[in-house]
C-alpha cells in the first residue's frame, strides 16, 4: 500500500513535495479497500484492476493503521504536515465506508496539522510577500484550515454535542481572526465566515460580490439557464432510456469515472455519467445520448472551454447520500437542470445559502464556495452537471479571443492573486 515510499523530511524542504507521493499512496489503499481491488498509478493516474466490488475489511484496517504511522512521522516532521492533513481529509472524512458519521478524530487531527503547516511555511506572517504567500498555497492552506474547523463545529452543533461544539467554535472562530488580520485577505472585508468567501473571489471579486454563491441574475446574464430549460425534455428522456437498464449508469460511471476523493460515505452515493470533460466528448456516452452532446457541442461555455475542470455530465445521487463538504476548482462556474428529483428532504448548502432543485430548472451557483449535499428521500436524484468556465475569465482555455466579458466582472474589488498570476 504505502510501503517504500520516500519522502522529505529536512528543515527548509518544500512541503508541497511530499504532498503527491503521500496522497497517493492513501488514494490507493482507499480504492483498493472501497472497491476490493489491485490498485495502482500509472504516468500519476490511478489505474484500478481485478475489481470485485464491494468493501473489504482488511484492506481498510490496513489503510488506518497506515494513517497512524504517517501521523506520528508528521507530529515529528513538519515538513509531512500538509500532506497529511490532505490525507486525512481526502480519505478519512467519514467513519468509514457505509458509515455516514463524521470522523471527529480524522477532522481534529487535519486541522492541526493544516495549522502546522501554515507555520512551517510561515503563512502567517504579515511580511510575507504576496507572490511567496500564493506560490507556497498559504491561501488554500489557511481556506482548508477554516473549513474543516468550521464544519465540525457545525457537525458538533447539529448532533446537539454542545460542549464539544462551543469549544470547537472557538478554536474555528481563532482560526478566522488570525487570517484576517493578515494583509494578504484584505479582499475579504467584513464577512463573518469562511462560507462567505469563494475561490474564484481570487480571480474576478467583483462578480463574486455581485452574484453570490447561488447566482442571483443567472437567468438575465447566462444564455445558458432558458437554453438548457428549453431542452429539458429532451436531456430527461435520453437520461430515462439510459437508466431502463438498470446496470448501465454504473459501467458509465466506471468508465468515465476519476479516481475523486471520499466525497460520501459510500462508493455509490454519488455516480457520474460524464458526456465531456475539458471540451473532450466521451463518444461511447454520447452515443446513448446524442441530443444531449449535439445540445453541448452548441454552447460555448462547454464546447469551446479548454480548462481540464471544465465538463458536463449526468449525476446520481442515491437515496441515504451525502456529499462532504468541499471546493470545486477555481476557476469556474457550475450549473445542474435537474432532471428527476424525488420527494423527501433534498438539498444543496453553497455557501451561506441553501437551495433545492425543482425539476426542469436550472440552478447556476459557484462552487468553489463551500458546498455539501443531503439526500434523506427515498429515491434517487439525477442532474445534468454542466462545469462551465466562468464568464469572467479572458483566458484562451474559454475559447475565442475576441470574446466579450459582461459588466458585472469589472469593478474595483482587488483579489488575492498578484496581477501576474491570475
Amino acid at each position: 500500500m504505502c510501503h517504500g515510499v520516500l519522502f522529505l523530511m529536512g528543515v527548509g524542504l518544500a512541503d508541497s513535495e511530499n504532498d503527491q507521493t503521500i496522497y497517493q499512496c492513501f488514494e490507493r489503499g482507499f480504492f483498493s479497500a472501497v472497491q476490493s481491488a489491485d490498485c495502482h498509478h500509472e504516468n500519476g493516474a490511478l489505474e484500478c484492476r481485478n475489481i470485485q466490488g464491494g468493501f473489504d475489511e482488511e484492506r481498510w484496517q490496513k489503510l488506518i493503521s497506515q494513517m497512524w504511522r504517517f501521523i506520528g512521522y508528521a507530529e515529528e516532521f513538519p515538513a509531512l504536515a500538509h500532506a497529511v492533513a490532505m490525507s486525512l481529509y481526502s480519505w478519512m472524512w467519514w467513519e468509514g465506508p457505509n458509515n455516514d458519521q463524521v470522523n471527529l478524530v480524522a477532522g481534529r487531527l487535519a486541522c492541526d496539522f493544516f495549522a502546522m503547516s501554515l507555520s512551517f511555511n510561515d503563512c502567517g506572517n504579515p511580511a510575507l510577500p504576496l507572490q511567496s504567500f500564493f506560490q507556497r498555497n498559504c491561501h488554500m492552506r489557511w481556506r482548508y484550515l477554516l473549513m474543516i474547523s468550521f464544519e465540525l463545529a457545525r457537525h458538533l452543533a447539529s448532533t446537539r454535542q454542545l460542549r464539544g461544539a462551543t469549544e470547537a467554535f472557538r478554536v474555528a472562530t481563532s482560526y478566522w481572526r488570525a487570517m484576517k488580520q493578515l494583509p494578504h485577505f484584505s479582499f475579504i472585508g467584513e464577512v463573518s465566515s469562511p462560507h462567505h468567501i469563494s475561490l474564484n473571489a481570487d480571480f474576478f471579486p467583483a462578480a463574486v460580490l455581485r452574484q453570490g454563491p447561488v447566482w442571483r441574475s443567472a437567468r438575465q446574464e447566462l444564455g445558458i439557464v432558458s437554453f438548457l430549460e428549453e431542452h429539458f425534455k429532451v436531456i430527461q428522456e435520453e437520461l430515462l432510456r439510459i437508466l431502463e437498464d438498470e446496470s448501465l449508469f454504473y459501467q458509465l460511471n466506471q468508465l468515465t469515472r476519476n479516481a475523486e476523493p471520499q466525497f460520501s460515505p459510500r462508493d455509490d452515493d454519488w455516480l457520474t455519467a460524464y458526456l465531456v470533460r475539458g471540451a473532450q466528448f466521451h463518444e461511447e456516452v454520447c452515443s446513448l445520448a446524442p441530443g444531449t452532446c449535439a445540445l453541448l457541442r452548441s454552447r460555448p461555455e462547454v464546447a469551446q472551454c479548454f480548462s481540464p475542470l471544465s465538463g458536463s455530465g449526468f449525476l446520481r445521487m442515491r437515496p441515504g447520500g451525502r456529499l462532504k463538504p468541499h471546493f470545486g476548482g477555481a476557476p469556474r462556474l457550475s450549473a445542474h437542470l435537474a432532471l428527476l428529483v424525488p420527494q423527501g428532504e433534498l438539498f444543496m448548502s453553497v455557501g451561506n445559502e441553501q437551495v433545492r432543485w425543482v425539476e426542469g430548472e436550472v440552478i447556476v451557483f459557484d462552487d468553489t464556495f463551500i458546498h455539501s449535499v443531503t439526500h434523506n428521500g427515498q429515491e434517487a436524484r439525477y442532474v445534468l452537471n454542466l462545469w462551465m468556465c466562468h464568464p469572467c475569465d479572458p483566458t484562451e482555455n474559454h475559447g475565442a479571443a475576441d470574446r466579450k466579458i459582461p459588466e458585472f466582472c469589472e469593478g474595483p474589488e482587488q483579489g488575492l492573486l498578484p496581477p501576474a498570476l491570475r
